[in-house]
């Protein structure tokens, strides 16, 4: 007998609700079955669903589709590994962004917004989600050890970007983020290959070497076309955070209080978590069920789905006090519960699927905050609204700022 909630299949109820859909459909339990790409599913949120997520009786391999997969993660990418070759595979990524490295990353980024922001004449307007993709662009390329021109880093950072913001919407952005990830995979496997044979200008330590030279748990050296693969992983979710830099501008507009805030660090901080909390990015997350097994009261067989709701999880009234208000002084004291706060999924971060990034997105926000908030400007009548579907959103008008003139101080004679 089929389970209740297994007989219609959620796929189309997906695509046109996107963000609310896991929430509406799960109504505040921990674990719905239901079907999902024409398999056995079992949704889950809230911390047990977290947790139950990210135990070893689920597998990553093989659960998202191919169509998304490719274009978005790459093939042969860490994100569709298990076990050993997994936690190799990810302990590249988590020597590579430690707390130095991102540091240094931020810096590089603070420096690139004060660029941008210094040529903003006034009365000139601003978009601040294209300009976060060229200013994040430019830092973490050249963070990274990609040595180019200038337009070639533009272009590319437009590729990210292309690539993100159309690898789950239809027709020509698909196509786009298609072409793209294409382009982008050649361009990365070339520069891998510069490194391993000597033509590279990258610097000793950058992450570009470093990956360009990471080896297999055989010792053996990564395929290029795969190391150039994690070579983007490292820098696509980085300008992926233009994303998030577009909703913390809406927020500095909205909330004069906090953008008033933004010379304090703990402030930022703050500000930059409730940020990733509060919008949506990752709308859900799908593991795959090693053998037959009960989840969270639900039957499924081996190879059935177990999909996280990320949106949800991030806004569940259990884990957070008034979930729906944009709150970021809940972040002052710096607690963070990993399976309650999962923007970017969740889990252990060494030896887990939690995103080794966190702290990189955290500092883009943090950065651009900061430089935004020294500037005087205003937000024009605009649409702010951001659909709840297709994936991902931004508020609609990409957040358009205009410059206001500096207050100028006069002197006492």
């Amino acid at each position: 007998m089929t389970p209740p909630g297994t007989r219609s299949d959620q796929t189309l109820a997906l695509a046109r609700q996107g963000y609310r859909w896991a929430a509406r459909l799960r109504g505040g339990r921990e674990a719905v079955p239901c079907r999902l790409l024409g398999r056995r599913a079992v949704l889950v949120g809230g911390p047990a669903g977290v947790r139950r997520f990210y135990d070893d009786r689920l597998q990553r391999h093989g659960a998202f589709p191919a169509a998304i997969r490719l274009v978005l993660f790459g093939p042969g990418a860490v994100h569709g590994l298990d076990d050993e070759a997994h936690h190799a595979r990810k302990a590249i990524f988590v020597g590579l962004l430690d707390a130095r490295a991102v540091q240094r990353l931020r810096a590089v980024a603070a420096e690139e917004w004060q660029n941008a922001l210094d040529a903003w004449a006034p009365g000139e307007r601003r978009t601040v989600w294209p300009l976060a993709v060229d200013v994040i662009g430019r830092a973490v390329l050249s963070w990274a050890g990609v040595r180019c021109s200038r337009s070639e880093v533009g272009h590319r950072s437009r590729q990210l970007a292309a690539v993100v913001d159309g690898f789950a919407r239809p027709v020509r952005p698909y196509l786009r983020a298609v072409a793209d990830r294409r382009a982008l995979d050649r361009w990365a496997a070339g520069l891998v290959r510069d490194v391993r044979e000597g033509r590279s200008a990258a610097p000793e330590g950058s992450p570009l070497v470093v990956i360009a030279r990471a080896t297999d748990p055989s010792s053996r050296l990564l395929p290029a076309r795969v190391a150039g693969v994690e070579f983007l992983n490292v820098v696509r979710p980085t300008v992926a955070s233009s994303w998030f830099v577009a909703f913390a501008a809406l927020m500095l507009a909205e909330r004069p209080d906090w953008r008033a805030r933004m010379d304090d660090p703990l402030m930022r901080y703050a500000f930059a978590q409730e940020v990733r909390r509060h919008f949506p990015f990752v709308p859900a997350l799908v593991a795959r069920t090693r053998r037959a097994q009960d989840v969270l009261g639900s039957p499924l067989p081996a190879g059935g789905l177990v999909v996280l709701d990320v949106y949800g999880t991030n806004h569940d009234p259990q884990a957070w006090d008034e979930p729906d208000r944009f709150l970021p002084e809940r972040f002052l004291d710096r607690t963070v519960r990993p399976d309650s706060l999962v923007p970017q999924g969740g889990g252990a971060l060494a030896t887990g699927h939690r995103c080794p990034g966190e702290d990189v997105v955290l500092a883009m926000i943090d950065a651009a905050c900061q430089a935004l908030a020294e500037r005087a400007w205003t937000l024009p009548e605009q649409d702010l609204d951001w659909p709840a579907s297709p994936l991902p959103t931004r508020p609609r008008s990409g957040v358009v700022l205009v410059r206001e003139r500096e207050p100028v101080e006069v002197g006492r004679g």
